[in-house]
């Protein structure tokens, strides 16, 4: 794992200078592009109504990320939890903080939550454990302006259903961009 890690931050470091064939002076313009993929982690839960449908969870999702600005993104995330049949949908914000190849993140969530089949309910509802959903993340992007982004997070959730959810998650995701990452063109009047 060591010399994986290693790996990667070598190989961030020699793509790390773009090239620039336009003057130094001239004001540049970011172009968007967009990221998607897939991710695998643990969701745990905090409380004890949580806890009783299960100690962890697979946590399978598919992402999706709009790198509108030069250090901010729009996510989407859709992810399943596993083995209890659950899903969530959210939104994001995602906040880069270096302009290189290998930055730390942070990332705030809103969405929808639906931990699955539960033993917290006699009638097992679905409106008892359904509800509205935020989180926070944080974590470390590699290659973030290349073909292929890896992406570690772990995070916090909070599900305001009938028993106030609250988990802990930690994942990792492999996403491709669509369109050129990094691409600046020169402002024009």
């Amino acid at each position: 794992m060591r010399y994986v890690i290693l790996f990667l931050v070598l190989a961030s470091f020699s793509l790390a200078q773009p090239l620039s064939l336009g003057k130094p002076n001239e004001e540049k313009e970011h172009l968007p592009w967009l990221n998607f993929g897939v991710g695998i982690g643990v969701l745990s839960p905090v409380t004890d109504s949580y806890k009783k449908q299960g100690g962890a969870f697979v946590n399978p999702s598919f992402l999706l990320g709009i790198q509108f600005a030069d250090l901010t993104a729009a996510t989407f995330d859709f992810n399943w939890t596993a083995p209890s049949g659950g899903w969530g949908f959210l939104f994001g914000i995602e906040q880069q903080f270096i302009q290189r190849q290998i930055t730390p993140f942070a990332e705030a969530q809103a969405g929808i939550r639906y931990p699955g089949k539960h033993k917290r309910s006699v009638d097992k509802s679905f409106g008892d454990v359904f509800g509205p959903a935020v989180g926070v993340n944080g974590g470390v992007i590699f290659f973030r302006e290349s073909q292929f982004r890896l992406r570690l997070k772990g995070g916090y959730e909070c599900v305001f259903n009938k028993h106030t959810d609250m988990s802990w998650s930690s994942g990792i995701s492999v996403l491709f961009a669509f369109g050129q990452p990094g691409l600046q063109t020169i402002k024009v009047d």
